[in-house]
């Protein structure tokens, strides 16, 4: 930068910062408009080209703000506010909530692994695996009223020291 560049900028800068600074709503942002103002001006400075240096470093300021509001805009649908970050709801469960539900399905485990073989068999097949009753009979080769009595067993059992546990706490 030459020093009839520096003494331009010495010269404007501070009121162009403030101008820009009234029409945006953040410092960050008006210094690099004001930046990019002075490296669009420069080189028509430099030819001799403006009549009035304020005027012109105005416009081209303002026409910086307008194009980034206009940019800002096509994205705003799109682009959160940071300020709202902590407004929005988080479907993730409490870390309270994801110990509980962990200590649950260690306890439920360890309740399956007390079934009987065949029973806690059966009911694997059916709520793990996913497998229809006419499917686990045929795979295991016993009746589907053999399975739905196995399957009725373990839900009762489960069912009954879910409740003593539940009860006890």
């Amino acid at each position: 930068m030459s020093g009839r560049d520096a003494a331009l900028v010495a010269h404007h800068h501070d009121s162009l910062r403030a101008y820009v600074r009234s029409l945006v709503d953040s410092s960050p942002l008006a210094a690099d408009i004001v930046q990019e103002t002075w490296v669009r001006a420069i080189p028509s400075l430099r030819q001799g080209k403006v009549g009035n240096v304020r005027a012109f470093l105005y416009r081209i300021a303002r026409n910086l703000v307008i194009d980034g509001a206009r940019e800002r805009g096509k994205w705003s649908p799109w682009v959160l506010d940071e300020g709202l970050g902590g407004l929005i709801a988080d479907d993730a469960p409490s870390a309270e909530r994801a110990v509980l539900a962990r200590d649950g399905l260690r306890l439920l485990l360890e309740l399956v692994k007390s079934l009987p073989p065949r029973c806690r068999e059966v009911f694997a097949l059916r709520k793990i695996e996913g497998l229809h009753q006419a499917e686990i009979a045929e795979k295991l080769g016993i009746t589907r009223g053999a399975v739905e009595k196995h399957l009725r067993h373990a839900l009762l059992v489960l069912a009954t020291r879910l409740g003593e546990i539940d009860g006890a706490a």
